[in-house]
């Protein structure tokens, strides 16, 4: 009888000494949380959903496809408006890639058409990502972006024009 009590005792101890090292893992979880700093993911993929092979060849009129991602770590849901430009003239987008809602930890990923309305070489094309509820406007009432992402690209009348030709030896 005196040992069941005693194994009843470092039993009950040992219990208590579980659950207060669970509460205190639960706590260090939780502040590790709080701690980091809220951010977003803003980044383009090219056709294949890797970060390679982005379309930067583009004959007039046509267009070409890059995959658009966004991801809310700001630890509360957030409003984004995307802008696409070329050369700083807005590209249009449909108001579902344009105006974004996430919640904390959710991700949004679609394909991008882009399809340039004038020609050029090494232009840039910009992917602009607002935060709508924190919204940072210069003095001269400019929007500045949360994010923002480039690459560069080509446009002409067709395809060979942007291929750049080998030299041969004469």
């Amino acid at each position: 009888m005196k040992h069941t009590k005693i194994l009843f005792i470092l039993i009950l101890i040992s219990l208590a000494l579980l659950a207060s090292g669970c509460e205190e893992k639960k706590n260090d979880e939780q502040m590790t949380e709080s701690l980091q700093k809220p951010f977003t993911e803003f980044y383009i993929l090219g056709p294949e959903g890797t970060a390679e092979n982005y379309p930067t060849d583009y004959v007039l009129g046509e267009n070409g496809t890059v995959i658009v991602g966004i991801v809310n770590h700001e630890q509360k849901p957030v409003n984004y408006t995307m802008e696409v430009k070329l050369e700083n003239t807005a590209l249009p987008l449909p108001p579902d890639q344009q105006y974004i809602t996430l919640g904390d930890n959710e991700t949004w990923e679609k394909a991008v058409t882009i399809t340039p309305p004038f020609e050029g070489k090494d232009m840039t094309l910009g992917f602009s990502l607002y935060n709508e509820d924190e919204k940072n406007v210069l003095e001269e009432g400019i929007s500045v972006p949360y994010r923002d992402l480039r690459l560069w690209i080509n446009v002409s009348q067709n395809l060979s024009e942007n291929v750049s030709t080998p030299l041969t030896e004469i």
